[in-house]
C-alpha cells in the first residue's frame, strides 16, 4: 500500500466532511494519509488492533465477518465518501471483521485519537468513556447478530446466550437468566420457530453449556466461552 497525502479539495468534493469548519478540514488533510490498495488486498484483518479510521476515496471496499468453518458473511460494500473501521473509536478494541478492496482503490487512513483530538477538538479520554458505554455494546451486538446469517441454529443460540450472559444483571445473578427470557423470546432473537429452538436448546444443554433452574436458564459461562472460542475465537 503506497502512502500519499490527501488534498483539502478532494475531501471537500466528496462532501462527507461538510460539518467540519474550513480550518478543521485543513487539519484533517494534514493528518489523513492516502493508501492505494490493490484489488483483493486486505486493509485490516480479524484480531488486529483497531487504531485507524478509514475513508473510501475511490473504488469499492468489502467488509466481511468470519464465521465458523471458514465462512464469511459480507456485512457491506462501501463506495467513495463512506467511513469504515469505526470500531477504532472504542478503546482497546480488536478487529472482528476484515476489509478488502474489491477493485484497485484509494483509501484515507487516520489514527482515531488524532481524528477525535486534533480534528474534532474533543478530549480523547472523555470521548473514549462515552464510546465505551454507548458504542461498544451496540457494535458487539450488531456483529454477533450478523453472525446469524451464516451459522446453524445451535450456534446462533449459543451466541445469543453469550450476549445475555455478559450483561451486568446476569453477571450479578451468576448466569441466571430472567424468567421472561422464554423459548419464544429466544426464537424471536434468532429467527427460528419455538419447536426448533427448544430442540437446539436441548442439544446445548446436553453439551453442558447451560442448565435449567425451574423455568429459568443458568448459563455455564466457562463452558459456553470454551465452546464459542473453539468456533469463533477472536469474536469474544
Amino acid at each position: 500500500m503506497n502512502k500519499q497525502t490527501i488534498q483539502v479539495s478532494e475531501l471537500r468534493r466528496l462532501g462527507t466532511f461538510d460539518w467540519l469548519s474550513p480550518d478543521r478540514l485543513v487539519l484533517l488533510s494534514r493528518n489523513i494519509e492516502e493508501l492505494r490498495v490493490a484489488k483483493g488486498q486486505a486493509i485490516y484483518r480479524p484480531d488486529e488492533p483497531a487504531k485507524h479510521l478509514f475513508y473510501v476515496l475511490e473504488g469499492l471496499i468489502a467488509v466481511s465477518l468470519l464465521g465458523s468453518e471458514g465462512r464469511f458473511v459480507r456485512l457491506t460494500v462501501l463506495t467513495p465518501g463512506e467511513f469504515f473501521g469505526i470500531t477504532a473509536l472504542v478503546r482497546g478494541w480488536r478487529r472482528l471483521s476484515t476489509a478488502t478492496a474489491l477493485r484497485d482503490s484509494r483509501v484515507g487512513r487516520i489514527e482515531s485519537h488524532v481524528f477525535v483530538k486534533e480534528v474534532c477538538g474533543l478530549p480523547w479520554e472523555l470521548f473514549g468513556g462515552l464510546m465505551d458505554t454507548s458504542l461498544r455494546p451496540v457494535l458487539k451486538l450488531s456483529l454477533l447478530r450478523a453472525m446469524f446469517l451464516g451459522e446453524n441454529l445451535s450456534d446462533r443460540l449459543a451466541l445469543a446466550l453469550w450476549e445475555y450472559a455478559g450483561r451486568p444483571h446476569i453477571r450479578r445473578t451468576k448466569g441466571l437468566f430472567p424468567s421472561a427470557l422464554t423459548h419464544e423470546e429466544l426464537a424471536a432473537m434468532v429467527g427460528a420457530s419455538r419447536p426448533r429452538v427448544s430442540h437446539a436448546l436441548k442439544q446445548l444443554e446436553r453439551q453442558g453449556l447451560f442448565s435449567k433452574r425451574g423455568n429459568r436458564v443458568r448459563v455455564h459461562e466457562k463452558s459456553l466461552r470454551a465452546y464459542l472460542e473453539s468456533r469463533y475465537g477472536f469474536i469474544l
